[in-house]
């Protein structure tokens, strides 16, 4: 078999369901590159007896033997992921059945059930959890929890239609850096087929966003239309390309806060609205941990998760030693808009100890890391989430761009680590990370600092991915005295690209006047 690229991979996993039982498959992709040198996803499949990914060129070939007849498409998923960073969470199975449209190949990654049509059932046991199916009748199809019907428009699940335009593997702002994105360029439309007029040339989108596509617009802050088709208006919008009619305003160039601010809210809507998982209802749980042994930054914590905006979220909060009264934090925590866990830990536990004592107890698919003096917007989580869901890393990070010195009363803009790149730091006050990986890494070290590094180590170590998004919405801070960080203030003050007075005062940190 051969594919020009992995989202042509995609479209003929899906189309492959129910087609034939196969023993091997030998497969070249023309173009492909892993998201860092050297990384190789796992096929995830246990009955593989061979495989091999030889780079070929500009491309690679996967050979694969399975121990028995299997379905064509379940090979085909399996050999992309070994090519691409897919995430599979705990939840609910999903189940394909034959003749789903391209739409499907979103998903491709994760597909490990099809359903055949001559297949054996047992009466007794609920055969799929949800069903992905085309869009006819399928009330003769087994039992199962609930049924998505995927047709070439649109997706429909338990009588509500989703407009699924936006594929998180490919309609991604991957590679936009903090700085980058502040120029406007004009769009036409013939034919239904849009043109960019860009710095270096026309640019064709064609009558969707293709992944050339997406590297060429990593530098685009905004198109300029009020003639785009919706599809490529939202795809853009998931690139981190806002759309705009003629003669709207926009921010001067180096007004690089506006530009991301903008940016960011156009993709964060893009991919939670237009994405497979809003559809499917996927959006995974979240345990916020946060450890803190200060009682006198107690109140500044819990005013920063109360904003905390995410559906499925519960907060874990560690009173770790004597001097953290639990019975007060737990009476304090009563008033946050979630659920709220309080745990007492001796002062005798180290941090690593205190946050894997936090961790033990936490109910989210997914865990996530605050610190209890930083600075953290309404939208937090959903950045994190919505970046694991297109990195497909182990762990996601923010990138250290804002950062407020006690000591000089300035935050300064310092976006020296690249954003939205596959890295191996991100902030140590934003990580996330699945309970799944993080026991499947023997959980947080047992040491009393630098636990950040400990956990990303591990998951380097075992060959996971690192991704580490937009800095926006984070403030770390540093105060004058007391920091477990060794880092001196004065290396902040350097490379910086703006700085302001005091606490940055902005509705994406959460730091508008009267909310700090």
């Amino acid at each position: 078999m051969r594919a020009d690229r992995l989202q042509d991979l995609h479209a003929l996993t899906v189309s492959c369901v129910g087609a034939a039982a196969i023993t091997s498959l030998d497969l070249r992709v023309a173009r492909w590159r892993p998201p860092l040198p050297g990384w190789l996803g796992s096929p995830a499949f246990p009955g593989i007896t061979e495989f091999s990914v030889e780079p070929k060129g500009t491309g690679v070939r996967v050979r694969m033997v399975a121990s028995e007849p299997t379905d064509a498409s379940r090979l085909l998923a399996a050999a992309v992921r070994c090519l691409r960073p897919v995430l599979v969470d705990v939840g609910p199975e999903l189940t394909f059945a034959p003749g789903l449209p391209i739409a499907a190949s979103p998903l491709a990654g994760v597909l490990r059930d099809v359903l055949l049509p001559d297949e054996a059932r047992d009466p007794h046991v609920r055969r799929c959890d949800v069903l992905l199916a085309p869009d006819v009748d399928s009330a003769s199809w087994p039992e199962r929890a609930s049924t998505v019907h995927i047709s070439s428009t649109a997706w429909t699940r338990d009588g509500h239609t989703f407009d699924v335009c936006v594929d998180p593997t490919l309609h991604r702002p991957v590679g936009r850096r903090s700085t980058a994105g502040t120029s406007a360029v004009t769009a036409s439309v013939t034919g239904g087929v849009v043109t960019l007029a860009t710095e270096s040339g026309k640019l064709t989108l064609g009558r969707s966003v293709t992944a050339a596509s997406t590297r060429a617009l990593r530098d685009v802050g905004a198109v300029v239309s009020d003639e785009l088709p919706e599809v490529v208006t939202r795809q853009l919008h998931a690139c981190g390309v806002v759309v705009i009619p003629p003669d709207h305003p926009v921010p001067p160039a180096d007004d690089y806060l506006a530009w991301q601010a903008w940016s960011v809210h156009e993709r964060r809507h893009a991919l939670r609205q237009y994405g497979p998982a809003a559809a499917l209802d996927a959006w995974p749980s979240v345990s916020a941990v946060l450890v803190t042994h200060r009682p006198d930054h107690l109140e500044h914590a819990l005013r920063q998760l109360s904003r905390l905006r995410y559906p499925r979220l519960e907060v874990i909060i560690g009173a770790h030693g004597d001097e953290v009264d639990a019975a007060r934090v737990w009476e304090l925590a009563q008033d946050l808009p979630f659920p709220a866990t309080v745990v007492g830990i001796e002062g005798t536990r180290n941090l690593g100890e205190a946050l894997q004592q936090c961790c033990d107890r936490a109910d989210g698919t997914l865990v996530t890391k605050l610190d209890d003096d930083d600075f953290y917007g309404p939208e937090h989580i959903w950045d994190l989430v919505l970046a694991r869901q297109y990195s497909g890393a182990q762990i996601v990070g923010k990138a250290l761009d804002w950062v407020y010195l006690e000591s000089v009363d300035t935050t300064v803009f310092r976006p020296t680590y690249p954003a939205e790149k596959y890295a191996d730091f991100v902030a140590g006050g934003t990580m996330l990370i699945s309970r799944a990986d993080l026991a499947a890494v023997g959980g947080w070290r047992p040491v009393p600092k630098s636990v950040d590094r400990a956990l990303l180590d591990r998951v380097l170590g075992a060959g996971g991915l690192v991704y580490r998004t937009h800095g926006l919405g984070y403030v770390y801070v540093r105060h004058s005295a007391g920091h477990t960080a060794s880092v001196r203030d004065e290396h902040f003050l350097t490379k910086t690209t703006a700085t302001f007075p005091g606490v940055i005062a902005h509705e994406a940190f959460g730091t508008t006047a009267g909310a700090t």
